[in-house]
């Protein structure tokens, strides 16, 4: 999603990333529209419209406002910001209450600005969204951006000063030139709520410079941004860095080179606009700067802390194997009574014989053996407790797995012939005619097993289902061994980004789905290691729901 699809009620806006010094002039805010949900901006003296920021800097004060309010400063090379965190705001509270100063953090939040009535300032401030301890490394990283962008915006605002349009014209104007909707949005409300000068460009410029070299160690401190935005003054503006300048036709594939020569600044793909915005001078970085290919080695646009979280925690775990049908299938067959099933209840004698079951199935087999042992399962039948079937289920299965029976019709029992029903009456001692001639319940003096028989004989059952189950999952570990189980999702995220960016940046989704499908990772893992990389600076939103590798 590009920066100029950041506005509107309900969609999340990208984090603006500028200097302290800068959002402390800032007095400008206001709403779109009277909707409750409408997003409020503050506009600053150079035209970022910002919604929501990103800072990251030196935490070096916490102090209570009142019992419920705790108010932090965070130092950027520049100045500091002020947050403050209560009730509405639980986990930044606790962070700031248990974090000693001095340390570093990032800090993600809305931009908001305060006039006290009997005042006639205005004070900015950060409602924190989110908060955590990072290192120095991150903050330069962070600084390296928030230059870029402040670099962009400058050669922005210095365009629209060439105009000779204002207002909704000159919008349009920057809109035609490949401004981002933001920035375009922000820059005339700037000309016409400070009258911004060249005079206060160029000392934001040197301000945004002097930054990088701190960051690359070849000045001690930042010097002040002491101009205010409407100051006459200089009517000409310094040198501004090949990569952060906009010529009205740009290739975007030079801007990499530029960015690298360049000493000072650092060169980003802030693609969120068009082609072209890459080399140019747009805020198209301040929705989310920068790479910065310069000066202290990787010290490249921060990653935007703010991603939010969102991720939906997708699991894909195959589910292992599970049991066999073992507990379900006793109680399925307390019907033998209406069907004159002769075969539910043959346990106690067809276990010591592996061939039962010709009979309950249709297939006849005249062989002598498999029909005696058929017969004891008339004989279970006068008693049709559910308990006894259990061991039906394994006569019609032929094996020793547990089974369910199916429902049999009058014609699918098998008959005995004369020479057969004498064999089994002289070897069982059963008198019956027929096997769907067969006493009423309680008249056979049979042994039937007892509930308690029972319940041991379908633990045994069910272990046996378990262990089975137990092997067949090892084959899904084998299988997920395959996946090395110290890959660094976060860097493959990161390598997925480089090779997925088109220019504009890779898209997230594509990105989880490159790593899942490449990794076999969960996609909830991977959305939490791309959280991780732009938290410690590896990679950075250039637009919503896009990033790119640092």
């Amino acid at each position: 999603m590009s920066a100029n699809d950041d506005s509107g009620p309900g969609r999340r806006e990208v984090a603006h990333r500028l200097f302290a010094a800068e959002f402390d002039d800032a007095t400008v805010s206001y709403a779109e529209s009277d909707e409750e949900r409408a997003p409020k901006y503050v506009v600053t003296p150079t035209g970022a419209r910002v919604n929501r920021m990103f800072a990251v800097g030196v935490l070096t004060e916490v102090e209570s406002v009142n019992e419920d309010v705790l108010r932090a400063r965070v130092v950027d090379p520049t100045g500091a910001f002020v947050s403050y965190a209560g009730q509405y705001q639980p986990d930044a509270a606790a962070f700031f209450e248990r974090t000693g100063p001095p340390t570093f953090v990032a800090l993600t939040g809305k931009a908001r600005t305060f006039e006290p009535e009997d005042s006639d300032r205005v004070y900015t401030s950060v409602r924190p969204e989110s908060v955590s301890e990072v290192d120095a490394e991150t903050r330069d990283r962070w600084t390296v951006s928030a230059a870029e962008a402040t670099l962009r915006r400058v050669a922005a605002m210095a365009d629209a000063l060439s105009m000779d349009v204002r207002g909704d014209d000159l919008r349009a104007a920057l809109l035609d030139r490949g401004y981002d909707e933001s920035l375009a949005a922000g820059i005339p409300i700037a000309l016409d709520r400070y009258g911004t000068t060249v005079a206060y460009l160029d000392a934001v410029r040197e301000v945004a410079l002097d930054a990088l070299e701190v960051v690359a160690g070849d000045r001690d401190e930042v010097r002040a941004l002491d101009v205010a935005p409407d100051d006459a003054g200089t009517t000409s503006l310094g040198p501004l860095p090949e990569a952060v300048r906009r010529e009205p036709v740009t290739d975007a594939a030079p801007a990499p080179d530029d960015g690298t020569s360049a000493t000072t600044t650092a060169e980003s793909g802030a693609g969120e606009a068009n082609a072209d915005a890459v080399s140019t001078s747009d805020d198209t970085a301040a929705e989310s700067a920068a790479d910065p290919v310069s000066e202290p080695a990787s010290v490249s646009a921060e990653a935007t802390a703010e991603s939010g979280g969102d991720a939906e925690a997708v699991s894909a775990e195959p589910a292992s194997t599970t049991e066999p049908e073992s507990e379900p299938e006793p109680e399925p067959e307390p019907e033998p009574e209406s069907e004159p099933e002769p075969e539910p209840e043959p346990e106690p004698e067809p276990e010591p014989e592996p061939d039962p079951e010709p009979e309950p199935e249709p297939e006849s087999e005249p062989e002598p053996e498999p029909e005696p042992e058929s017969e004891p399962e008339p004989e279970p039948d006068p008693e049709p407790e559910p308990e006894p079937e259990p061991e039906p289920e394994s006569e019609p299965t032929t094996d020793d797995t547990p089974g369910e029976l199916g429902d049999f019709d009058d014609g699918d029992l098998y008959e005995l012939d004369d020479e057969e029903r004498r064999e089994v009456e002289e070897e069982f001692d059963v008198g019956f005619e027929s096997g769907a001639e067969v006493d009423d319940p309680g008249e056979a003096d049979i042994d039937v097993p007892g509930p308690e028989e029972l319940e041991e004989d379908f633990d045994e059952v069910d272990a046996d289902a378990e262990s089975a189950a137990d092997d067949e999952p090892s084959e899904t570990e084998e299988a997920s061994d395959e996946t090395p189980a110290d890959v660094d999702l976060e860097a493959a995220a990161v390598d997925a980004m480089a090779d997925l960016d088109d220019g504009d940046g890779a898209p997230h989704d594509e990105v989880v789905a490159a790593v899942v499908e490449e990794y076999g990772a969960d996609p909830g893992a991977v959305a939490d290691a791309i959280d991780d990389a732009l938290m410690s600076g590896k990679c950075y939103e250039p637009s919503e729901d896009r990033l790119k590798a640092i």
